[in-house]
């Protein structure tokens, strides 16, 4: 019990109380992982249970569904509004419907299996409208880089993806098709503040990662200045989150960085800053963030003021 003496001295009989800080750290973060119900991602799962597992998360299974799924086929049908048609709108609807039961039932099963705490939420309007909503109340969201929700989707990263980095509202994770959760860290640093915030809110949501080795890569092209920019800045933050932290500044263009970044193997988790809101030249040239995902197959962390 805490009291106020006649001094006015603050006085505590009994266990000390657990002070705020500590508290939260073993708060439930949330993290949401997205599916597209018609097309279940295995690695989406399999990612967002062992990030769940290992940092004492919530995990809100998203099922998502786009109209485009069901082709023109279907739009012809309901045009003409035939007998024919309308019969055969009704067994796609039926075997849509199945094919999301049986997605749900997976993510289920699965996390009761890995023993953490879950939740599904089934969206039925517009997917990126729906996500980008869920978002705002999510510390981080989980989702297959090839995610499209179409069936026409080629190019990576498509229509669906380039908005959805563009106007997410918390931090993502783009999954690999690794087996395991990666053992090195690598953050690509380029002195923008959008790089900054994302090495900080990894770091803020995954502080148990502080114990790998992290190395801080930066590249300037252009210029025969190779010192890290704000070094002194930079290296007193890291050392107040990272016991084994390395730095590197290379000189080239991006290829030179793609080939540094194979490199680095398969167990590296790569963390950067994604499109930057304020910049519609974003939508005039590809962005860094387009590139990983092009041509990297570790998995990213990405996140934006």
């Amino acid at each position: 019990m805490t009291t106020i003496n006649q001094a006015g001295e603050l006085t505590h009989r009994g266990k000390l109380p657990t002070p705020l800080f500590l508290d939260k750290l073993f708060l439930m973060k949330k993290i949401i992982a997205a599916f597209d119900g018609l097309r279940f991602s295995e690695s989406t799962l399999r990612e967002a249970i062992s990030l769940a597992r290992q940092h004492n998360a919530h995990l809100v299974g998203v099922f998502l569904q786009e109209f485009v799924h069901t082709g023109f086929a279907v739009f012809e049908a309901l045009v003409v509004q035939s007998a024919g048609g309308k019969e055969m709108v009704k067994q796609l609807d039926e075997k849509d419907t199945l094919a999301i039961k049986t997605s749900i039932s997976l993510f289920q099963q699965s996390c009761q299996e890995a023993g953490i705490n879950y939740s599904i939420h089934r969206d039925k309007h517009t997917a990126l409208r729906e996500l980008l909503h869920e978002s705002i109340f999510a510390d981080l969201l989980v989702i297959d880089r090839y995610e499209s929700f179409s069936s026409l989707e080629e190019n990576i990263p498509g229509w669906f993806m380039k908005n959805l980095l563009h106007g997410v509202q918390c931090p993502v994770w783009l999954t690999s098709k690794k087996e395991n959760l990666p053992k090195r860290l690598v953050f690509l640093y380029d002195g923008e503040p959008s790089s900054i915030y994302a090495m900080k809110m990894f770091t803020y949501l995954f502080p148990e990662m502080s114990g790998k080795e992290v190395k801080v890569l930066a590249m300037r092209s252009g210029t025969l200045d190779l010192h890290l920019p704000d070094n002194k800045l930079v290296q007193e933050w890291m050392k107040r989150h990272y016991t084994h932290a390395s730095y590197k500044v290379v000189a080239g263009d991006r290829d030179e960085l793609l080939t540094l970044l194979k490199e680095e193997g398969p167990e590296v988790l790569l963390v950067t800053g994604a499109y930057d809101r304020s910049k519609p030249s974003m939508w005039l040239r590809p962005s860094l963030a387009d590139t990983l995902l092009q041509k990297i197959k570790a998995p990213l962390f990405l996140a934006h003021p």
